[in-house]
């Protein structure tokens, strides 16, 4: 009965997440695997590989994921987008609220403005890696073991980083527009960092859902 109310009280989505888990960890071959797998990683990477076995990658799908040559055509292929420069952002925030923990620094940073063509570039990008970490998934869950290989243990991190770096790096070059957004809503009873706080959420909800 205990175990009845677990089932009807999980949504479907935790419901497939914890029985991935259970699939996972439910043979000695697997448990022997991912030992193996664990044994070179570190602490962290043990972590992210753990939550990447379990929940399956969000990604805006594109048709030319699936060209043979895919990957040349959106990393070699493409232009190079500059990272922006941030070291403006924390002098700014902190004459914003009032603190000043950081030493100034008044020369104005590399503000990057990208054309539409380039934002489809980086989104692109961005996406790509996302859909090489579902595909890389899909392998494993659908192997006997569903278990990761350590190849494919390194090549799940490798892509999930490779996303993530994307991500810090779209976020950054909207930071001047978060901040200018917040400065005009500003309202006196919310505070300016925490309005800043839930711009950058906003954006970073925005940047997973972008096509």
């Amino acid at each position: 009965m205990k175990i009845e109310h677990q089932a009807r009280s999980e949504s479907p989505l935790e419901q497939i997440r914890r029985k991935r888990a259970a699939s996972v960890r439910e043979s000695s071959a697997g448990r022997a695997s991912l030992r193996r797998v664990y044994k070179g990683l570190s602490e962290e990477d043990q972590k992210l590989l753990e939550h990447l076995l379990t929940h399956e990658q969000d990604v805006i799908d594109n048709p030319v994921f699936y060209e043979p040559d895919s990957e040349k055509i959106i990393y070699e292929d493409a232009p190079q987008i500059a990272r922006a420069d941030t070291s403006w952002y924390h002098p700014v925030m902190d004459d914003a609220t009032g603190g000043s923990s950081r030493p100034r620094n008044d020369r104005p940073g590399t503000q990057i403005l990208l054309t539409a063509a380039e934002e489809r570039v980086i989104f692109r990008q961005y996406n790509y890696a996302r859909h090489r970490v579902r595909q890389l998934q899909r392998e494993i869950w659908a192997s006997p073991e569903k278990t990761p290989t350590e190849e494919q243990a390194r090549e799940l991190l490798r892509w999930k980083k490779k996303a993530e770096a994307y991500r810090e790096q779209i976020a950054e070059i909207n930071l001047a527009l978060v901040l200018a957004m917040a400065k005009r809503a500003r309202m006196s009873e919310v505070d300016f960092a925490d309005l800043v706080s839930e711009g950058n959420m906003a954006l970073m909800r925005a940047v997973d859902k972008f096509d």
